[in-house]
């Protein structure tokens, strides 16, 4: 009959004084990984999501030539095109910031609602949404801190 060391394991252990204690290296190391991905994936996924939201959208800022306000007939027909995803005006209601999808509308399409009531108006700027967002931000920060 041969020596089964597994059948005496624990009598050995036992008088040797051995002791399983806490967790294994693969546990801990399947452990710790998981807190690095869980805490890379709470930081990048909701960028890549906004990202892969507004990476399509351009903002086109008009000003109007007379100092009078935006006419609302005007807003509701540029909110009314397929592809217009926001319009708003500033403070002064003098500038017009349009955010539209460049795939569904061309800018021509937004100029030419002014061209019917005879609004002389000059495009400022047309820039990509998330630049403006953050032009945006950056332009409040200074304000709040001077």
């Amino acid at each position: 009959m041969a020596y089964d060391p597994e059948k005496y394991r624990e009598k050995r252990e036992k008088v040797l004084g051995i002791r399983k204690r806490g967790l294994g290296f693969g546990t801990i190391a399947v452990i710790v990984s998981l807190v690095i991905i869980v805490g890379l994936s709470v930081v990048t996924v909701p960028q890549a999501i906004s990202y892969m939201a507004t990476r399509h959208l351009d903002d086109a800022i008009f000003k109007l030539e007379s100092d009078s306000t935006w006419p609302e007939s005007v807003i509701t027909g540029i909110n009314t095109i397929q592809g217009v995803k926001n319009t708003v005006t500033n403070k002064h209601t003098t500038r017009l910031v349009v955010t539209y999808d460049r795939r569904l509308v061309n800018l021509s399409k937004i100029t030419a609602k002014f061209e019917q009531p005879n609004l002389n108006v000059t495009l400022l700027n047309q820039v990509n949404h998330r630049q403006h967002q953050n032009t945006m931000k950056k332009e409040e920060e200074e304000l709040e801190a001077s």
